[in-house]
């Protein structure tokens, strides 16, 4: 789903550019990566959620790509899910655009959201705002909705919870997609079609036309993009426990970590207190 308007695509960048979104760092010179939510590593972040705070460009991002994946309503979407946090408000926008695009009544496509953990107390709910919902019926197919995707591992999740409560997901949609090989991988193993408006290499390619970005900052995002895993691990990274089942894979020798031993070795704090499991290459 590639953007053939070149204008449009210059249009976009210089939005989400111009709104402060985009930061890269300098990871070689010893600034700190930044940690994605599957628990990697990179030097780069799109900051699409916090475009709540510029409605203008928000919309605007929202209503392009309602117009782009218009088609693709009824046939394998009924309704919108939002994922908490970052999909949630863009995702009810994107609704709201998609009804206007289409020539709907307002309120005529429902929207629940996902949340991050499931509720204690009252319904002890997972999915909110399809209970007791006479708008959503088992079986109707949902859209898996976040501002961004990066390895995909909250699309899919999601994609997961929402078949298991009964309503198929076939098809995700984003602003952004990364389009990294291991996202493409697990939505390929999930069989989960993604729409977006916008990747991140066509971004960085029109930014760096356009001096927008410097090349070296592009250059090393790009980098990252191309091979996150390889991009961690020559840097001496710990790499959390999907990707070391990728690393394995392809022939790396590694070695499964103790919390102690990750921390010391530089895994992010808050995800080891959340659970996850890191390892590091073997030497």
């Amino acid at each position: 789903m590639q953007i053939d308007d070149s204008f449009l695509l210059e249009e976009i960048t210089g939005q989400i550019i111009s709104s402060g979104a985009v930061e890269i760092r300098d990871v070689d010179s010893g600034q700190n990566p930044f940690v994605y939510s599957s628990g990697n590593r990179g030097p780069g972040y799109v900051m699409i959620k916090g475009l709540v705070g510029q409605p203008k460009t928000l919309n605007f991002l929202t209503r392009k790509l309602a117009e782009k994946i218009s088609s693709h309503y009824g046939p394998h979407f009924e309704f919108v899910e939002g994922n908490a946090t970052g999909g949630m408000v863009p995702a009810w926008q994107f609704r709201s655009d998609l009804e206007d695009v289409l020539g709907l009544e307002k309120g005529t496509i429902p929207y629940t959201y996902l949340r991050g953990t499931r509720k204690e107390g009252g319904h002890g709910e997972l999915i909110t705002g399809n209970a007791n919902n006479p708008l959503i019926k088992k079986g109707m197919p949902a859209l898996v909705f976040e501002e961004l995707v990066n390895y995909a591992t909250t699309t899919t999740n999601a994609a997961k919870e929402f078949r298991a409560a009964g309503y198929p997901v076939s098809h995700g949609a984003c602003i952004l997609f990364y389009d990294n090989p291991e996202a493409r991988r697990l939505l390929k193993e999930n069989e989960v079609t993604q729409l977006y408006l916008i990747t991140l290499p066509e971004l960085l390619d029109v930014a760096e036309a356009n001096k927008l970005l410097s090349s070296t900052a592009v250059n090393s995002y790009r980098e990252s993009l191309r091979d996150p895993l390889g991009w961690q691990l020559s840097r001496n990274m710990v790499i959390p426990k999907e990707s070391a089942k990728k690393a394995l894979e392809q022939g790396i020798h590694m070695r499964e970590l103790q919390a102690e031993e990750a921390l010391k070795l530089g895994a992010p704090e808050a995800y080891l207190k959340n659970g996850f499991v890191y390892w590091a290459k073997q030497t």
